[in-house]
């Protein structure tokens, strides 16, 4: 007998589905039996596309069949493969107690972890003093410096490629050459690992450093890429979050280098629109934007 008992024919199927801590407790449960841990009811964790739950103390990531979602053994592979690279760095993260598949109804690809203790940044963020958010700052650099080093092949994703392929010429007829020859002035390497959506929800604040969470998006990539989601989206340009940052983080020039991951990245043109609103773009308000973003605390 299989212990999931729901068909999933299309994506519209998974996403009906994969909140339900109902359904996926018996496969939860033969897969918490096969690893010899403690089961207990699972509570619904909210994720994008996996299914998540907590079952005690520990957490499940259960990835999507393949036929509904091509890359889900390459997300699942990613995951494991950032986990155990945030072990060897020292880094925070949820430590990785198991990791593997199931044959059932389907085939399930999933990790089991122990999530980290502490608020998400983006929580923190709203009452922080300004020594707290600048002290964050300051380990996120610290962090970044060791998380974005040079890395082997993996998730197999073509970060310039990816970023050539989006719609530039939404920012003006122009930008499209500009950026591309922005980009051959200052060459950068490709092989850095990079988490790639540190989000306010993606950083938590635990009691002793940083941690780093939520890594399926991780690729190889420019490092400057990985400044885009943090400053915009984490730091909500916030000038005491940058303060800290730029006391530790291994960048020359910050402005250029967030510069570059904007235009590295395929959502790089939705960043700018926001960063610029109803201001005239092009490629050099855009720098002067950024500048300003990134100094106008100094």
């Amino acid at each position: 007998m299989d212990y999931f008992e729901t068909q999933i024919n299309q994506w519209a199927d998974w996403e009906a589905v994969r909140n339900n801590a109902t359904i996926f407790a018996p496969l939860i449960k033969q897969i918490y039996s096969s690893e010899n841990e403690m089961y207990k009811s699972p509570e619904t964790v909210a994720d994008e596309t996996a299914a998540v739950f907590s079952v005690g103390l520990t957490q499940i990531v259960i990835f999507p069949p393949s036929h509904v979602m091509p890359t889900a053994r390459e997300r699942y592979q990613t995951e494991r493969f950032s986990l155990t690279r945030m072990k060897r760095l020292k880094v925070t993260a949820p430590e990785m107690r198991h990791a593997g598949f199931i044959f059932d109804a389907y085939q399930f690809y999933y990790v089991i972890y122990q999530p980290l203790a502490g608020v998400c940044l983006a929580d923190f963020a709203t009452t922080a003093e300004p020594l707290a958010k600048s002290t964050l700052g300051r380990q996120i650099g610290t962090a970044l410096n060791q998380i974005n080093g040079e890395t082997g092949s993996f998730n197999h994703i073509d970060a310039r490629k990816e970023a050539d392929a989006a719609d530039w010429t939404i920012l003006g007829s122009d930008f499209k050459a500009e950026r591309e020859a922005l980009l051959d002035q200052h060459p950068v390497a490709t092989t850095d690992f990079v988490h790639g959506q540190l989000t306010g929800t993606n950083l938590v604040v635990t009691s002793g450093q940083v941690g780093f969470q939520h890594f399926v998006d991780a690729r190889q990539a420019p490092r400057q890429t990985e400044l885009v989601p943090l400053i915009f989206d984490a730091f909500q340009g916030d000038s005491d979050f940058l303060t800290g940052l730029k006391a530790t983080l291994s960048s020359a020039d910050l402005a250029l280098d967030l510069m570059l991951g904007l235009l590295w990245r395929a959502d790089g043109p939705a960043y700018i629109q926001q960063l610029m609103g109803s201001k005239p773009v092009t490629l050099a308000t855009v720098q002067a934007a950024v500048t300003t973003l990134v100094t106008h605390h100094d």
